[in-house]
């Protein structure tokens, strides 16, 4: 088995473009493919348990939160694919650049704190 370790990959074409052969011809653009940030909040508490590329969290009300986006995202269509919860999360408000506020809800419809953790990806300015 082959290692290839290095500190920085850049695109040969542009410095942001690494294409990635996936199985034996679809290939995907590999920053497309990386999460821009991510987030462990517990919000009963409330801290930031850990985190990558969110400056900070605001705790607006039970089960409704808004964390900070340190490098910003190019537009605001960036996404929230994944959030592991035993609670209903939702986009409570319109995202901008650098905010999502979400609404954690539970089974029976009431917003609520608890352990919220989830990963952003889109385009970063």
């Amino acid at each position: 088995m082959s290692e290839i370790k290095v500190d920085t990959l850049t695109g040969k074409t542009t410095a942001k473009t690494v294409t990635v052969t996936v199985g034996a011809t679809a290939t995907m653009s590999l920053e497309q493919g990386l999460a821009k940030a991510w987030l462990n909040y517990n919000q009963s508490t409330p801290v930031i348990d850990d985190s990558f590329n969110i400056t900070s969290v605001a705790d607006n009300s039970a089960g409704n939160f808004t964390p900070t986006i340190t490098n910003v995202f190019s537009n605001a269509h960036f996404t929230l694919p994944s959030i592991s919860t035993a609670m209903h999360i939702q986009q409570s408000g319109t995202p901008t650049t650098s905010t999502y506020t979400l609404q954690a809800k539970n089974q029976a419809g009431s917003a609520q704190d608890g352990e919220h953790s989830g990963s952003f990806h889109g385009d970063l300015a």
